[in-house]
């Protein structure tokens, strides 16, 4: 009945908020997730592992791990990839996308950036008969389901920044939503997926003795002009430490806190649900841990590998 219970509760959200794909709390951590046009956009290259458990103590509740990675190439180019792994009861969603971004100047200071990102994404559909129990035994209907199809598609995205201070993006995911399994042309499949869009935006205020203040808004829509917005504010010290809340529209509010250490940057939140679900689970929880490689021009010079054919001349000795 759980798992019958947890299926419906699914429908109802997806028509209602378009939660066809994972959300994230801490989606300002890491733009690239749902916008190509971000790749490239750090002065580093990204490695970020984020794992999200929603409706914790519920049976078969969503489950979501992805890793993203993305680097500037130099030329204005950008590349970067990701790889997730989403459950919910006994359904299962896997894949990844492949993504490049071409950053226009706006300026010749560099103060103004647009990144103009495309991703061609591929995304395998699994369901796990044996945990589904059927009026018929071994109902074709669920026998040729969709289990094992494997969809390509395609994102769009667009993302200005003036400066580390103001950013603003749009994006498209699913742009295709193709309806053919990529190693079977023949036969029609059924691709649960819809086209969904993203606008976002934010702006960092510097405050007195290295503190800042971040307020970023985002807002989901899917084709069925169904919108869900999303606020958040998060207060930082010196980019060292952080803490934040955040409301999701009839849907949740969390609060997140977090901290860099080096290279590593770790932040851990936890949603209270605001929907009838919140009677019956634990809110969820939602982590993430990314290694920021070569964040700056001198970790880079010191950097041992770098350095092994390194050729010295006298005068520098």
């Amino acid at each position: 009945m759980k798992i019958l219970a947890l299926l419906s509760t699914c429908v109802l959200i997806t028509s209602a908020f378009g939660q066809q794909i994972s959300l994230n709390t801490q989606y300002m951590f890491n733009e690239v997730s749902f916008n190509p046009g971000a790749v490239g956009s750090n002065d580093y290259i990204s490695v970020h592992l984020n794992g999200r458990k929603q409706w914790a103590g519920f049976e078969g509740a969503p489950s979501t791990q992805t890793l993203t990675s993305h680097a500037y190439l130099g030329k204005n180019l950008g590349f970067g990839g990701t790889v997730f792994n989403d459950v919910t009861g006994p359904s299962r969603r896997t894949g990844g996308t492949i993504m490049g971004a071409y950053r226009l100047r706006l300026s010749q200071n560099k103060a103004h950036i647009l990144g103009l990102g495309l991703g061609v994404s591929f995304t395998q559909h699994m369901i796990d008969l044996s945990r589904l129990t059927t009026y018929l035994p071994d109902d074709p209907a669920m026998q040729v389901g969709y289990n094992n199809q494997f969809v390509p598609d395609a994102n769009f995205g667009a993302y200005y920044t003036y400066l580390d201070k103001g950013f603003v993006g749009i994006s498209a995911r699913n742009l295709v939503e193709v309806n053919r399994d990529l190693f079977d042309f023949d036969n029609k499949v059924i691709n649960p997926m819809v086209r969904t869009y993203y606008l976002y935006g934010g702006y960092n205020f510097s405050l007195p003795k290295d503190w800042s203040l971040k307020p970023t808004g985002m807002v989901r829509m899917i084709d069925a002009l169904v919108i869900q917005p999303d606020v958040s504010l998060i207060a930082s010290y010196d980019d060292l430490l952080w803490f934040g809340v955040s409301y999701r529209h009839e849907e949740a509010v969390a609060g997140m806190a977090g901290f860099q250490f080096g290279i590593f940057k770790f932040g851990y939140s936890y949603d209270f649900t605001l929907s009838d679900i919140g009677n019956y689970s634990n809110g969820s929880h939602e982590l993430f841990l990314e290694l920021q490689i070569w964040k700056n021009q001198e970790q880079r010079k010191k950097t041992p590998w770098l350095l092994r054919n390194r050729i010295y001349s006298p005068s520098s000795l």
